[in-house]
């Protein structure tokens, strides 16, 4: 287990997480500009998860586009 923290408005946020999760959670939270060492803004928390929540949707297409074509395929 790994703690990841962040500091947000000023207030400090630390969570516990496997291993390999963590050092994820981190590097992309680095990658959408946060500072997992310097206090950071609300709206850069924001922008990070829209962020992922992006990616989550374009995998979601992706996915349902190969099982589509799977299920032409059979």
């Amino acid at each position: 287990m790994k703690s990841v923290g962040l500091t947000v408005a000023g207030k400090r946020y630390d969570v516990k997480l496997d291993d390999e999760f963590a050092d994820f959670v981190m590097q992309d939270l680095q990658d959408a500009g946060l500072s997992l060492s310097l206090n950071n803004q609300p709206d850069m928390l924001l922008k990070a998860y829209l962020r992922l929540a992006k990616q989550a949707a374009s995998h979601e297409s992706e996915l349902e586009m190969l099982i589509e074509t799977l299920d032409a395929t059979i």
